[in-house]
């Protein structure tokens, strides 16, 4: 079904690059609300779930300051999300040796059958969601995300916004 079909739209879309943007965001939100359907059933959240892979994926203890880095959340939010795993008994902060202010986030036990339990079931949702595409195709749309990506870091020194409101 084509993108104007989903929308409803009485006339087809005639710019092809807003099309292109709009089926990227409406294709991210469907798998967003694939997932949170899906995590809810194991009372996980999509960034809880995130940090249980961080750490799985991790070949050394991270802190949570690295683990922020490499999810792209705010100091904040990192402290609330292993708040919300250690009351769950899926994580424990360790103190890092030497530095009594900074914490290593570890996986519990409970924390890493979760992960064993649910991280095959997540791969063969995406599996299947991918599997209309060969893997060529796959490989071709990770290179045309990483294009985009990278020229949505630059839009602002192209087209910078002008205030409206003095």
């Amino acid at each position: 079904m084509s993108l104007s079909e989903e929308l409803d739209l009485d006339t087809p879309m005639q710019d092809r690059m807003h099309e292109a943007v709009l089926s990227v965001v409406l294709t991210g939100t469907m798998l967003t609300q694939a997932g949170t359907a899906f995590f809810r059933e194991y009372d996980l959240t999509e960034a809880q779930f995130n940090v249980l892979f961080a750490l799985h994926f991790a070949d050394h203890a991270l802190t949570q300051t690295e683990l922020g880095r490499r999810l792209v959340v705010t100091r904040a939010s990192i402290t609330s999300l292993i708040d919300k795993l250690e009351e769950k008994e899926l994580v424990e902060r360790r103190t890092v040796p030497g530095n009594r202010r900074s914490y290593h986030v570890i996986r519990t036990k409970k924390g890493k059958a979760l992960f064993d339990e649910v991280e095959p079931l997540y791969r063969a949702r995406i599996h299947h969601a991918m599997s209309g595409l060969t893997v060529a195709e796959q490989h071709q749309l990770i290179g045309l995300l990483d294009k985009v990506r990278a020229a949505v870091f630059t839009v602002e020194e192209a087209h910078p916004v002008v205030s409206r409101h003095g």
